[in-house]
């Protein structure tokens, strides 16, 4: 019997040693890979999908997703200490103007849903001459969107307005609501409470906004080409997670909510409102557009002269799209 005993003993370690052995070659095989998201917005919801419902996995990929402000995650782009990010296209293009080597791999939203929020009395563009409003940071897509905003409503926003750094989108709302400025450019779900407080929406950009590259997977050049292989395994999994976000709704919400730390079902009409708006700027086909990356060259001119002229397919790195097209990958996964 303690011979039996002993037996069935080896035979199970060793089966349990195989499993372990299995699952540690498995985990091994998977490339780590360490992206950052710049804010717990909906913008970045494609990622969250891909990570929680494991197709970075399932393409081969360890991927962490790393919380951390705009500028800081341009920064650790560029070092590599961040290999690559969820990030606005316009902290992309300052940086890649001035020769960093980052390049925008895939638009993740081609539009801002953003809208231009007034106080109930503001009724024409003119009542805010003279007036302050209030952006994120200098140069970030919300200072673009807020001055072509302003720009379509005829007013001069470096003439006309004070456009001020109000703090993060919650802080920029309860500064609008205060009184402490006059606009603000907010998107889902503050929306949803500016219905309700009978707020001014001055300009909707789902409606009258350009098409531009407002979320992007960006990397540095260098990177990119010493690891196509991963590259090309994260663009698959975004694009199956971007026909999944287009196609399970509830499912979409609850990870929305989950990584954004908004909780539900108590906070559920606010993620319907931002379920809306953002799925309505994702492609399941992430191309970037060129005329969008215009578009914020032409924004970041008025700042820094070599902008002017700088070509903007030069700071897209488009190769990878283009092979998941022409092998029919794309059209297999965006039914």
């Amino acid at each position: 019997m303690r011979i039996l005993r002993a037996k069935r003993i080896a035979l199970i370690t060793g089966a349990c040693f195989t499993v372990v052995m299995a699952v540690s070659e498995a985990a091994a095989q998977q490339k780590r890979v360490r992206m950052g998201i710049s804010a717990l917005s909906a913008v970045y919801t494609t990622s969250y999908i891909a990570k929680d419902t494991g197709l970075f996995k399932k393409h081969g990929l360890d991927v962490e997703l790393i919380l951390i402000d705009t500028g800081p995650t341009v920064h650790a782009l560029i070092a590599g200490d961040l290999q690559v990010a969820g990030v606005g296209g316009s902290r992309i293009i300052a940086s890649a103007v001035e020769g960093s080597g980052l390049r925008l791999l895939a638009a993740t939203n081609n539009r801002m849903p953003y809208k231009l929020i007034v106080p109930a009395g503001v009724r024409s563009p003119s009542q805010l001459i003279g007036k302050k409003v209030g952006v994120g940071a200098f140069g970030g897509l919300d200072d673009t969107a807020m001055r072509f905003a302003l720009r379509q409503l005829g007013l001069d926003p470096n003439k006309d307005v004070t456009v001020i750094v109000a703090g993060g989108k919650a802080t920029r709302f309860a500064a609008l609501t205060q009184g402490a400025i006059t606009a603000a450019v907010i998107d889902p779900p503050y929306t949803l409470d500016a219905k309700k407080m009978g707020l001014n929406f001055m300009f909707d950009f789902l409606e009258s906004g350009p098409k531009t590259v407002y979320g992007t997977i960006s990397a540095k050049d260098t990177y990119v080409q010493q690891n196509p292989e991963i590259i090309r395994s994260l663009l698959k999994a975004h694009i199956e997670a971007m026909q999944f976000y287009k196609t399970h709704k509830p499912e979409s919400i609850k990870i929305m909510a989950k990584y954004m730390r908004i909780p539900l079902p108590s906070k559920v009409e606010e993620m319907e409102e931002t379920y809306d708006a953002f799925v309505r700027t994702t492609s399941c086909k992430p191309h970037l557009d060129s005329e969008g990356v215009a578009e914020l060259l032409r924004e970041l001119a008025a700042k820094n002269p070599k902008a002017k002229n700088a070509d903007p397919h030069s700071f897209i790195d488009s190769r990878f799209l283009k092979e998941l097209e022409e092998t029919g990958y794309i059209d297999s996964v965006c039914k």
